[in-house]
């Protein structure tokens, strides 16, 4: 894809995602249409994200059309946007039902699922670098043409994204675990903690917070993902079952449960996380914060200038315009931390 011509992008659906590809590909030289509805249009056109509306019937003759309406919308727009000798891809996050699709429709498409987004929606949040340093799946099949995925995984590289070749089946399959099944459990947890008290919720520690953060994701948006993802979500579920149940079979067994744990820690350390002894030593603060721009290097930046090493932090939602920031600090420095949090505006709380 030369950028001596110019090159025609059509983007159906035009939200955060869709916006944030528009502004991406304009940076590279991209002359961008887009349909949607038309007070989201006419904001898209304001941030700069297309330069202008369009129709179904235009970005047929586009150069590469990407259909980033909601995911229970892909497989229609799939039928919708034929016949068409552009090339097609999307941004669901569940890639079977819509890779079968276009194939019947005899569509150039290479299905795509970028791994990053926000918990903010809406074209008035997209960003040209989104997508930067992002894993991004593309989901070729046997009936893919070479030069057709070549195509698309260098229009994912000028987004900024490294993109990863996988079976549409694997694809499905692993969202279902890593992604999809967690949804499932956030809201299974929050019931069952409810249950047991009303009150149950206002006792929990930051470990509660992180295994149910994303119970509070878009309820519409995630029941179109789960019931998209249905088949693959119902093999996780099934396989997640199948573990409790045989972990709950060994609870009194006090060496099988180390050793359960010892694995999964085994687990964890192959996914490049960072686990730090929640011991004695060690102590969390929990920040209150405001969602604004450079917050937390302002936070981060005061405990380095003061010799202070943070150990571990994360960030606890409670909703779009407030967080909190979680250091985990050596126990002996905590106090003067929460002394120079205090001087600097900011209020610290013992993290639990």
């Amino acid at each position: 894809m030369g950028h001596a011509v110019s090159r025609t992008l059509g983007i159906v659906g035009v939200g955060l995602i869709g916006g944030s590809v528009g502004l991406a590909a304009r940076e590279n030289g991209w002359g961008v249409v887009g349909v949607d509805d038309p007070r989201g249009l006419e904001e898209a056109v304001g941030i700069g994200a297309i330069d202008r509306a369009s129709t179904i019937k235009e970005v047929r003759g586009a150069d590469l059309v990407v259909l980033a309406a909601p995911i229970s919308k892909t497989t229609g727009l799939v039928g919708r946007i034929s016949p068409t000798d552009a090339l097609i891809t999307d941004v669901a996050s569940a890639k079977n039902a819509i890779v079968r699709e276009a194939g019947q429709h005899g569509l150039r498409f290479v299905g795509g699922h970028p791994m990053t987004g926000s918990q903010l929606s809406g074209v008035a949040n997209a960003k040209a670098n989104l997508f930067r340093g992002a894993r991004y799946f593309l989901t070729p099949t046997e009936e893919t043409d070479p030069d057709d995925y070549r195509e698309v995984a260098a229009f994912v590289r000028e987004l900024g994204a490294t993109p990863t070749a996988v079976d549409p089946n694997k694809h499905d399959l692993l969202m279902a675990a890593l992604s999809h099944l967690p949804h499932l459990m956030a809201a299974a947890l929050l019931k069952v903690a409810s249950d047991i008290s009303p009150e149950a919720l206002s006792f929990a520690g930051p470990s509660f917070r992180d295994l149910t953060r994303v119970g509070a994701s878009n309820p519409q948006l995630w029941s179109d993902i789960l019931a998209e993802n249905a088949p693959a979500l119902g093999e996780a579920l099934a396989a997640f079952a199948g573990a409790m149940a045989q972990l709950g079979s060994e609870i009194q067994d006090k060496d099988k449960m180390e050793g359960r744990f010892h694995a999964a820690r085994e687990a964890y350390d192959a996914l490049g996380g960072i686990l730090v002894e929640k011991s004695g030593e060690n102590a969390d603060i929990a920040i209150p914060v405001e969602n604004r721009p450079g917050v937390f290097a302002e936070v981060t930046t005061l405990m380095g200038s003061n010799g202070i090493n943070i150990l571990d932090l994360y960030v606890r939602h409670s909703n779009t315009e407030r967080a909190a920031l979680v250091l985990t600090l050596d126990a002996q420095a905590a106090e003067k931390a929460r002394e120079l949090l205090g001087e600097a505006g900011f209020r610290a709380e013992h993290g639990g």
